[in-house]
């Protein structure tokens, strides 16, 4: 069925129910018009006959009998309404004529019928039942001035004569107030048809966004909870019952502390007192079920409020977190596998060189005997240390030493470093290093041998970036988080060619090195034990523009705040 058979419909069954309050309300004036005519009759003794009146009003109460009996069979209801009304225009015709014609107190029946018009069909409809009504009363009054017709007993009461002009004024009045009633009509009644129709779009639309809203909830994949402000549960969707294994009815109405949510404590701080501005919060909390199984969940509760901003209570969405623990957990496991797997990889690699150099020297060596030449040990022992030197840096990166909870002065062994690092040979005649010490110590919450041991790595790195040489600067800032932790960053920076962007994010891998002769652990190294004093090493470089470290360690309490 199409939308305008569909409109059809509800236009043909809105029309049939107006007529029958058209046909409802006819009766009942009839009823009471007869009601009190007869009242009238058996109180009072009057000079005139009411039988004309009397019939009127059982003819109107017949003809609505019979509408109502065409009404249930009728297609046509357009057709059998104005049927109606203009009938219903001839009877108060004859009703203003036994009543008293220009005298008639009931000529403001003839409004009933035009604004029934108005209502059930249309303007064009109300505005010629309108003109009808003025010619009808118009004849009626000229009948009367001309005596055309015998007079009504009823007329017998009123002995005054009217002159043409009365009645012509009287016939303008009353077609002005036809046609004012039926303009005025019919444009509420548009108005109200108007109204009604977009009543029923909205309600449509809002049936259509309740069930939209229920299908959402009610499928949603996260429990989805309503309580009010007296902390009872007002709904809870399927997964959530899922989830807690808990059918609606048993946990509907019931105050959240008797629920598996009492173990959030912050509810009762809300439900305490009430505010639109509390705050979401978002917990983790394990429930046991019914079946005595537990379920890790995740919940996140926020105000309800209404339109105008009002708080209705809380809203709570929850999710099962137990199988994402699960997963997290194998994928950390298959995380350490790999890591554990590169490492491995990475020693057997690092071993197996010098072990070859050895067992070849040693071959070497027994096949030549006594006549060995010396440099068959030399390579002996330097790959010896150089085993030493893998076997060492995969250790302390393994297994770092616990660094005991110390302080030091940063500017002391930054200057202690640059020492060192002037007195090595192979630095002394390439690279310049500087430091731009800060006139007052700096004290963080570090080991100075681990720091040391970081500084040294970082700075064998940078040197060896720069095999024809170049210069090495080390800087000490301070700066205030915006939580206001207190930071001391180290900044070691080189003029070496840079790091490629995209080695960048691998310097820091164990075993990855792009140096002849390098193990790449030392800065792996140096990246461990940073994050086990609680700081963090940033990396800035430009490839052609040299490298920057920056080392963020947390100032001893009481340092200054001031970067």
């Amino acid at each position: 069925m199409s939308d305008v058979d569909t409109d059809r419909l509800v236009e043909h069954g809105a029309l049939g129910k107006r007529i029958k309050w058209l046909i409802g309300l006819r009766l009942l004036l009839a009823v009471l018009f007869l009601g009190s005519a007869t009242i009238l009759t058996i109180r009072e003794r009057l000079p005139f006959t009411l039988t004309p009146l009397f019939v009127l009003a059982a003819s109107t109460c017949l003809l609505s009998v019979l509408y109502l009996l065409l009404l249930s069979r009728s297609q046509q209801l357009r057709r059998l309404c104005g049927v109606q009304l203009w009938i219903d225009s001839l009877l108060v015709t004859a009703l203003v004529h036994y009543t008293g014609g220009i005298d008639s107190v009931f000529a403001f029946v003839y409004i009933f019928p035009i604004l029934a018009a108005a209502i059930c069909l249309s303007r064009q409809s109300s505005l010629l039942l309108a003109g009808a009504s003025s010619i009808l009363y118009g004849v009626l009054i000229n009948i009367q001035l001309h005596q055309l017709m015998e007079r009504a007993e009823f007329h017998s009461i009123v002995g005054i004569a009217r002159d043409p002009g009365y009645a012509l004024f009287q016939t303008f009045v009353n077609a002005i107030a036809f046609f004012v009633v039926a303009l005025l009509g019919s444009h509420l009644a548009e108005r109200l048809k108007e109204t009604g129709r977009e009543l029923e779009e909205r309600r449509i639309d809002l049936r259509y966004l309740q069930s939209l809203h229920r299908d959402i909830v009610a499928n949603i994949p996260s429990g989805v909870m309503t309580l009010d402000l007296e902390g009872r549960i007002v709904s809870f969707n399927p997964t959530a019952q899922k989830i807690l294994g808990l059918a609606a009815e048993e946990i509907q109405g019931k105050s959240w502390r008797d629920t598996p949510f009492q173990e959030i404590m912050l509810l009762e701080v809300f439900f305490s007192s009430p505010t639109p501005s509390f705050e979401a919060l978002s917990q983790e909390l394990e429930v046991r079920r019914h079946d005595g199984h537990s379920v890790l969940i995740g919940i996140s509760l926020t105000p309800l409020k209404d339109s105008e901003g009002e708080l209705l209570g809380l809203v709570g969405i929850f999710q099962d977190l137990t199988e994402r623990r699960q997963i997290e957990a194998r994928l950390r496991q298959a995380d350490r596998l790999a890591a554990v797997g590169q490492l491995a990889a990475g020693l057997a690699h690092e071993v197996r060189n010098p072990l070859a150099a050895i067992s070849g020297s040693i071959q070497l060596m027994k096949e030549e005997g006594s006549a060995a030449p010396p440099y068959l040990l030399d390579i002996v022992l330097r790959e010896t240390d150089r085993l030493k030197l893998v076997t060492g840096q995969f250790l302390d990166f393994a297994y770092p030493r616990q660094a005991p909870e110390t302080q030091c002065d940063l500017v002391a062994v930054l200057e202690e470093t640059v020492v060192l690092l002037e007195k090595r040979s192979d630095v002394a005649s390439s690279v310049d290093v500087s430091f731009q010490g800060v006139p007052e110590p700096v004290v963080v919450a570090a080991d100075p041998d681990q720091l040391k041991q970081v500084l040294w790595n970082l700075s064998l790195n940078a040197i060896q970036a720069m095999p024809g040489g170049g210069r090495l600067t080390f800087d000490v800032r301070r700066h205030v988080s915006g939580n206001g932790t207190a930071w001391a960053a180290i900044e070691l920076t080189d003029t070496g060619p840079g790091i490629p962007s995209e080695e960048v994010d691998r310097i820091f891998d164990p075993f990855y090195t792009t140096k002849p002769g390098g193990t790449g652990l030392g800065l792996a190294i140096a990246q461990k034990i940073i994050d086990n004093l609680g700081g963090r090493i940033e990396v800035v470089s430009r490839e052609g523009d040299g490298t920057t470290f920056k080392v963020y360690l947390k100032q001893a309490p009481g340092e200054g705040r001031t970067g």
